[in-house]
C-alpha cells in the first residue's frame, strides 16, 4: 500500500463514518454469538430433567423416584389408588431407618405410614418393615434409643428386647429410674404416669438382661390415686407427693412407692397392692423371641391398624 493510499484508510477508519461501520459490525457479531447461546441453552433445556420440588409434580411419581420399593408394594400402591392424588415426606425413626407418611392430598381421614430401612435405592435391596394406617393428626412414635438415649447408651442390651422396644414406642413413657444395687446389678423403670399409670421394668446383671415385668395399675387392686390418699393421709397440711414408683419384690409381692414432702421433711411411703383376680405379671426373660430386635434384618413388612 502507498503511503498516499494508507493515509486516505486511516483518515476514513478514524472519522465518523469508519467508526460508526465499527460500532454497527460490532453489534452483529454480538447479535449472532447471542442467537447462537439461546439455541444451545434451548436445545439443553429440552433434553433434561427438570426434578420438581417438594409440592410440586406428580407426588405419586416422585414417591417411586426417590423410594423404588414402594412401587413394588401391594399395599402401598393399593392405598394410593384408593385415595388418588396424594403428598408424602418423611420423618424420623433412627439412626438407620426413617417412616415415609403418604397422606391423601383431599380430604384426608387416615394416613399410611412406612418403616424404610435405609439403603442405596440403586441396589434393589428391599428396604421396606413395617405398614401403618393411622389417623391423618397422629404421628409415629421415635425409637425407644432416641426416647432415652442416655440410658440406652449405657446398657447397650435394652437395644435388643423387642417388648422393651414395643412399651416405649407404643405407651409413651415420660420419664425413666434406675436403682443400682450392686455395681454389676440394675433395675431400670421405664414409666408411663400422664394417664393410666404403667411401668416396664427391667433387670439387668453385668449389662445384660435377667429378666423384664411388665406392670399397670389396671391389673391391681389398688390404683395410683388410692395409693396417693393413703400416703397423704397422716401427713401435715401441705404435704405433696414428689414421686411415684411401682416396686415388685421377690416376683409376686407388689407396693407403690411414694417420696412426700412435707416442708423440709421427705418421707418415702410403701402402700401394698394385690393383683385384682384373674391377673398376673408379665414377667419374661431373655430367650429366642427376645433375641432379635423389633427390626432384625430380614422381617417382612406388616401392615398394620393403629389408632390412639
Amino acid at each position: 500500500m502507498k503511503m498516499g493510499h494508507l493515509h486516505i484508510f486511516i483518515r476514513y477508519a478514524c472519522g465518523p463514518t469508519g467508526i460508526m461501520w465499527f460500532f454497527m459490525k460490532k453489534d452483529i457479531v454480538l447479535l449472532a454469538l447471542g442467537l447462537v447461546i439461546a439455541v444451545l441453552a434451548c436445545s439443553a433445556s429440552a433434553g433434561a430433567v427438570v426434578t420438581p420440588l417438594p409440592g410440586q409434580g406428580n407426588q405419586t411419581e416422585i414417591l417411586y423416584g426417590v423410594h423404588p420399593n414402594a412401587k413394588t408394594n401391594e399395599a402401598i400402591t393399593a392405598f394410593i389408588a384408593e385415595h388418588g392424588e396424594i403428598w408424602w415426606h418423611e420423618g424420623v425413626y433412627n439412626h438407620t431407618h426413617k417412616y415415609v407418611y403418604v397422606v391423601p392430598a383431599n380430604a384426608c381421614e387416615e394416613q399410611l405410614v412406612y418403616l424404610n430401612r435405609i439403603t442405596d435405592k440403586r441396589s434393589g435391596e428391599q428396604s421396606i418393615e413395617r405398614i401403618w394406617i393411622i389417623g391423618c393428626d397422629e404421628a409415629m412414635p421415635l425409637a425407644a434409643e432416641l426416647r432415652f438415649p442416655e440410658i440406652f447408651a449405657k446398657y447397650p442390651a435394652l437395644s435388643n428386647n423387642a417388648e422393651l422396644r414395643s412399651y416405649i414406642e407404643n405407651h409413651s413413657p415420660n420419664r425413666y429410674e434406675e436403682v443400682t444395687a450392686r455395681p454389676s446389678r440394675a433395675q431400670v423403670y421405664f414409666i408411663n404416669d400422664t394417664g393410666v399409670f404403667t411401668e416396664y421394668i427391667v433387670l439387668l446383671s453385668g449389662g445384660q438382661i435377667v429378666s423384664t415385668t411388665y406392670v399397670s395399675e389396671e391389673n391391681l387392686t389398688v390404683g395410683r390415686v388410692e395409693a396417693t390418699a393413703q400416703a397423704l393421709s397422716g401427713q401435715p397440711p401441705g404435704a405433696s407427693v414428689e414421686n411415684i414408683v411401682l416396686k415388685v419384690y421377690g416376683g409376686d409381692r407388689i407396693v407403690w412407692e411414694i417420696t412426700v414432702r412435707a416442708g423440709q421433711k421427705t418421707d418415702v411411703v410403701q402402700v401394698p397392692s394385690d393383683l385384682a383376680p384373674g391377673q398376673s405379671l408379665r414377667t419374661t426373660t431373655p430367650g429366642f423371641g427376645a433375641v432379635f430386635a423389633v427390626l432384625g434384618v430380614g422381617m417382612g413388612f406388616v401392615l398394620c391398624r393403629r389408632r390412639g
